[in-house]
């Protein structure tokens, strides 16, 4: 019974973010009913009257984080940020050109914009507060985005660029770390080339954001955030930054997981 309650958690986890920064493009957005209703140092709020009331707590929410994101990458956005809100789930995916999405489908963001279901209809399954957290992890992927300016996101580490969203998000507890362990005492976890190197259904499916997040706890406690930061930047030259080869590193965090000595 505890491995099923375990693996259901995991896979709660991989349907909140699975469209985190998998739609490059946001063409022929279907944003008429919605209008500028809120301004904040950093963000400007679009949604329709009926979510107005829920943009305060958007607002205060994204400007918590947004100091703490941007100071951890070294980096300054110098345009405020658009968050479209739609007021329900066809709206929404009619917005993303992605009319047949499922249900989970809640949030994407790209370069100057996030946009994501209001919390105040989240559907069946999300909720008020994950939908809060989905805002940070979007904006994440967009800050992550500027620090990478020319490079662009093509062929960036899928564990990477998931794990640091959920890391900030705060979207990883005691609960989603024990469940990995506990895959782990079951079987072997993905390789790291595994999970750089899928599909986005089949990173969900094999519960790559919770993992992916456990990396980015592992590579920063033992090796700190400023060498996370050169990672984000340059992620093919990882043994040059740790001075240790990628095998290692993979180990290494196997051990973390499972509370051995490291080095």
């Amino acid at each position: 019974m505890k491995t099923k309650i375990s693996l259901e958690v995991l896979k709660v986890l991989s349907i909140v973010f699975f469209v985190c920064f998998t739609i490059p493009e946001l063409a022929s957005q279907n944003n008429d009913s919605l209008k500028l209703a809120k301004e904040s140092l950093h963000f400007d709020f679009y949604s329709t009257d009926a979510d107005i009331k829920v943009l305060d707590s958007l607002a205060t929410r994204l400007e918590k984080y947004y100091a703490g994101i941007t100071h951890h990458l070294g980096i300054q956005i110098n345009k405020k940020i658009k968050v479209k809100v739609f007021p329900n789930l066809k709206s929404f995916h009619a917005a993303i050109n992605f009319p047949d999405a499922p249900d989970w489908v809640v949030g994407t963001g790209y370069v100057d914009e996030l946009m994501i279901v209001s919390p105040l209809n989240p559907g069946r399954y999300h909720t008020y507060e994950s939908l809060m957290q989905v805002i940070v992890h979007e904006f994440t992927h967009v800050a992550v985005y500027h620090v990478r300016a020319d490079k662009g996101m093509s062929g960036f580490p899928k564990w990477l660029s998931e794990g640091y969203a959920c890391y900030e998000a705060g979207q990883i507890n005691d609960q989603i770390r024990k469940s990995i362990v506990s895959l782990l005492s079951e079987k072997e976890l993905p390789t790291w080339a595994q999970l750089e190197n899928t599909t986005e259904t089949t990173f969900g499916q094999m519960n790559g954001y919770g993992i992916s997040t456990t990396i980015v706890e592992f590579l920063i406690a033992t090796y700190g955030f400023d060498k996370l930061v050169l990672l984000i930047k340059e992620p093919e030259n990882i043994e040059t930054i740790y001075g240790l080869s990628k095998d290692t590193l993979e180990k290494q965090w196997i051990r973390y997981l499972k509370h051995e000595p490291i080095k």
